[in-house]
């Protein structure tokens, strides 16, 4: 039974009910006790009536996805959703006290060098917690829904200073812990900055969710995320994923995973994570993103993948396999701002969500004003982008949510 605020008409029958045993006590005394014990225990009683049900949400903290019994903690939703789990893969947070929610927005921080030691190839800590800052800055702005939780997962061997911690939960983030997802060394991405990122496939198990969107930490949201995050756009339920096709060595090939929506599952959490062991499927993959692309190989046709990339209308959409097609501007890859100049242009005003590829926002000059048309003529091609500016044209807009996050955390 659903205990929320008393519907009219029980209301107003328990009130009578109090209004007779009162008065009966004081007129008559001790020889209503038994009458009174009655009145009690019909007050109480749970004949498989809604003596109790929900008002009408007057706030949109009530308008939530709520499958458990609302009277349950947010707690014993985790721990049922994920009751065939495999072990080895469960992320913890402390969810105690959180609200009940549809979907979730997750961040993992894996690894990251000392600082002093990062390179063109290779990050500092440091440069991911600013990453996760500006991250959740931009979070703060574009993403509205009270039923979408905020999980920054890090993983074993990662450390945060306290300072951080504070800064981060300033920008919304909920921090939790992530499972280490071992890979035997025969399998291990050789990048060096590939070999702990098979942890994030992990977020396929947080079935407590309907669905939770996985971005990197090099990402930034410039556009409302708040349609996206009712998973609606998972809306066949042969789909596993939402990806957006990924410019790769100047092809139209996979979906990149800088920012995929989950359909979470912990029966396909525990199929994927089998294969990662299995002989007949596992190799030495580039990285995560070439194995769920092994996994789920419905993005490997070149010539459809150009069908599916403007299909707006759904056009494609028998062609799409299990992984639903994930508008670009989701995951804008700014690669794309030099290696198809006029594509980037054209879809632009439509992006949500920007993805710092070829170099990463704190590469990129520290500056807060967009560049200016001659900035930017003629300075990056395909042939000649050695200018600082090239890949960076969205560089400022990461800048001025580091610098809002940091506002807010006190440093």
């Amino acid at each position: 039974m659903i205990r929320g605020s008393r519907s009219s008409d029980a209301r107003r029958r328990n009130d009578l009910l109090t209004t007779v045993c009162t008065f009966g006590l004081k007129k008559f005394g001790w020889i209503f006790g038994g009458f009174l014990v009655w009145c009690i225990m019909f007050l109480i009683r749970d004949d498989g009536e809604n003596l109790y049900v929900l008002d009408e949400p007057t706030n949109p903290e009530q308008s939530l996805r709520l499958d458990a019994d609302e009277s349950n903690s947010w707690c014993s939703r985790v721990s049922d959703a994920r009751s065939n789990l495999d072990p080895s893969l469960s992320i913890s947070y402390p969810c105690e006290g959180m609200p009940h929610a549809t979907s979730a927005i997750v961040c993992y921080l894996t690894a990251g060098v000392e600082v002093g030691k990062e390179s063109k190839a290779v990050f500092s800590g440091r440069d991911y917690v600013n990453g996760a800052l500006a991250l959740g800055a931009s979070l703060q702005k574009h993403l509205t829904r009270p039923d979408t939780h905020r999980l920054l997962l890090i993983r074993e061997g990662f450390s945060i200073p306290d300072d951080d911690k504070s800064n981060l939960e300033a920008v919304g983030w909920t921090i939790g812990k992530a499972p280490i997802v071992k890979i035997e060394e025969r399998f291990t991405p050789r990048f060096q900055r590939y070999k702990t990122t098979y942890t994030k496939i992990s977020a396929i198990g947080l079935s407590e969710y309907k669905c939770a969107l996985l971005i990197d930490a090099d990402t930034l949201a410039i556009g409302s995320l708040d349609d996206l995050l009712s998973c609606d756009i998972l809306d066949r339920p042969e789909y596993h994923v939402a990806g957006t096709l990924d410019l790769y060595h100047n092809r139209w090939l996979h979906f990149n995973t800088g920012s995929i929506l989950w359909r979470t599952s912990t029966e396909e959490m525990n199929r994927v994570y089998k294969l990662t062991s299995d002989d007949t499927f596992m190799k030495r993959f580039e990285s995560d993103q070439i194995f769920l692309n092994n996994v789920y190989p419905d993005r490997t046709d070149k010539e459809n993948n150009l069908k599916i990339l403007d299909d707006a209308e759904g056009v494609t959409k028998d062609s799409w396999g299990v992984v639903a097609r994930l508008p670009w501007g989701y995951n804008a890859q700014t690669h794309v701002e030099v290696q198809l100049q006029d594509y980037w242009t054209k879809n632009l005003a439509d992006v949500r969500i920007i993805h710092y590829t070829e170099k990463k926002g704190w590469q990129c000059p520290e500056t807060y004003k967009p560049p200016t048309a001659e900035e930017m003529a003629g300075k990056c091609t395909k042939k000649d982008h050695s200018d600082p500016i090239c890949f960076c044209f969205e560089g400022y807009r990461w800048w001025n949510f580091l610098r809002e996050a940091k506002g807010k955390g006190g440093s």
